[in-house]
């Protein structure tokens, strides 16, 4: 069963909500983006501009393309997915993985 236009809005809306609320519990500030549904997190210097997506059809390609191009200059575009039962997952540019991870010079 498919859900109706409102149904996929609420659906989206209550993903945006999972999303940000598991931010908010590891104890990072999240900020809105006014009229969108996208977020500003916050941490130790780094701030993503995260684009969650709560679908069953994945679309990662034109998502992080979307993510990338609306995320304001200086963050990381990141991409929070899921299905229904399934787990949150997130997708980011390599490089950006690569300059978050530690590493010693």
């Amino acid at each position: 069963m498919s859900l109706s236009g409102k149904g996929r809005r609420d659906k989206g809306v209550a993903g945006e909500r999972e999303v940000r609320s598991a931010f908010e519990r590891a104890g990072f500030e999240v900020r809105g983006l006014e009229d969108t549904g996208d977020h500003l997190v916050i941490c130790a210097g780094l701030t993503l501009h995260v684009e969650s997506k709560r679908q069953e059809t994945i679309r990662i390609a034109l998502w992080s393309q979307q993510a990338e191009i609306e995320a304001p200059q200086g963050t990381v575009p990141i991409v929070a997915y899921r299905r229904s039962r399934e787990p949150w997952r997130v997708s980011l540019l390599l490089d950006d993985f690569v300059a978050l991870l530690p590493h010693e010079r």
